[in-house]
């Protein structure tokens, strides 16, 4: 039976990371066979965490009848989330609590996380299998109480509307990531982005023109000055303010970035700058031993230094918005931080913004898996997030998680859209993962006493 669940555990975890092979195959020239072993090895060691809760619990001798172990259960497998969302830098992708999205559990994401969400997902499993399994009416009831709550939470507004609504475009370029790289196609990658934003720079467009991570492949400095004041002309015909995508270079290296330019910026200058935090392991650094891996992949990788855990807000007009490049959304706990009580609230995001290349991973389930993410975070935050991607997925997310505007993956579009920023702490935002991993560890120390105690009797 263990082995049968671990297996079944790897194969899930294979099909919903598949993308990675080919990231490493198609665009990272590495042979087919390594790059099926490095997918497996990465599926296997996630589905560690799955397979590592499972053994908890039959350790425990856990019995399904029992009132009691739809909690540890619960328990369990919050802790191995958080442990897999945190150890080696974490790595939190296939949460339990994203399945959950669009059902009623989802309304306690303001008040638990992602994770909390996951630890009522797998508590209501639980209780659906006594329900069946020993026709218990007491797990029923709580499984109508849980939808229940959800529901009415969902109804709940934790935030409150704050400034005008900001009217903003999105580029979609969908460059080729064959091509994205190329010297010999940069001009022309560059051009597709301007002649679609175009549009969105003339009276009474749009008042925040976003472009997606690694818009410019080559840092600021080295950018040409015709190309830096193309960007800075977007922001003349209509006021606009102008972010992109680009490596910056520092006097210690270079960082993965966004500079924003404003009609008020001097031309072939920026005026504001976020630093990616949270790097990719393999993408943009490399862990100690694994340089000969690096090596086989023909990527443009190397080793970034990290911005600062907590970087203010840049400011448009009436909102605030909050950074976060690629999969640091991923992160509910960090995306919070900029939301501390102990910052002023006039320096709290209104509205969150991700930048993202997702082109590495083809037209996949990587794509919407990344959407259900964002939406998290917004439901989280009660912040609206704002997508600005090269394949997708491009779109704008109410505070709700809503998805109210959206281009097609893998189209070249301009995503016009208003965006109303959102004030006020959600109680997850004030307290992030403690309430639920303080919860999961009391269920399970307080089972582990007991079984002690038979032990001795």
């Amino acid at each position: 039976m263990m082995r049968l669940a671990a297996l079944a555990a790897v194969l899930a975890y294979t099909g919903g990371l598949h993308w990675i092979y080919i990231s490493l195959h198609d665009y990272g020239g590495m042979p087919a066979w390594l790059s099926a072993i490095a997918t497996l090895l990465l599926a296997s060691y996630v589905a560690l965490y799955a397979i590592g809760a499972l053994a908890i619990c039959r350790w425990i001798k856990l019995r399904l009848h029992q009132s009691a172990t739809p909690l540890v259960v619960a328990g369990v497998v919050t802790l191995m989330e958080w442990l897999r969302g945190t150890l080696f830098t974490g790595f939190p992708w296939l949460s339990l609590g994203y399945l959950a999205i669009d059902t009623p559990l989802v309304g306690f994401a303001p008040l638990v996380g992602v994770y909390g969400v996951g630890f009522l997902m797998a508590l209501t499993l639980m209780w659906a299998a006594q329900s069946i399994r020993h026709r218990r009416w007491t797990a029923f009831i709580g499984i109508v109480i849980t939808l229940t709550s959800g529901f009415l939470l969902q109804q709940h507004a934790f935030t409150q509307p704050v400034g005008a609504p900001l009217k903003v475009a999105l580029v979609q370029g969908a460059i080729a990531q064959s091509m994205k790289f190329d010297p010999a196609r940069e001009a022309q990658a560059l051009l597709t982005h301007l002649e679609i934003a175009r549009p969105a720079s003339g009276p009474g467009g749009a008042q925040l023109i976003v472009f997606p991570e690694t818009a410019l492949v080559r840092p600021w400095d080295l950018t040409p000055i015709q190309t830096r004041e193309a960007f800075h002309r977007l922001t003349l015909a209509g006021g606009s303010s102008v972010m992109l995508g680009l490596p910056l270079r520092d006097a210690d290296g270079y960082r993965n970035s966004l500079i924003a330019i404003h009609e008020s910026t001097p031309p072939g200058e920026f005026s504001g700058r976020y630093d990616k935090h949270h790097l990719v392991p393999f993408g943009e650094f490399i862990p100690l031993g694994f340089r000969w891996f690096v090596d086989m992949m023909n990527m443009p990788l190397g080793d970034f230094q990290r911005g600062l855990p907590v970087q203010m807000p840049i400011t448009v007009r009436d909102q605030r918005i909050g950074v976060n490049i690629c999969f640091e959304d991923l992160f509910g706990e960090e995306i919070i931080r900029p939301l501390s009580p102990g910052l002023k609230e006039d320096q709290h995001p209104t509205i969150l913004l991700n930048i993202s290349n997702l082109a590495w991973f083809g037209n996949t389930i990587a794509l919407s898996q990344h959407l259900s993410i964002a939406r998290m975070r917004a439901i989280e935050t009660g912040r609206p997030m704002i997508r600005a991607t090269n394949t997708g997925a491009t779109a704008a997310i109410d505070h709700y998680g809503r998805i109210t505007d959206q281009i097609a993956f893998g189209s070249p579009g301009l995503l016009f859209t208003q965006v109303q920023g959102m004030q006020g702490i959600t109680p997850y935002a004030r307290w992030g993962n403690l309430p639920i991993l303080l919860v999961s560890i009391v269920l399970v120390m307080i089972q582990l006493i007991g079984r002690f105690r038979l032990r001795r009797v």
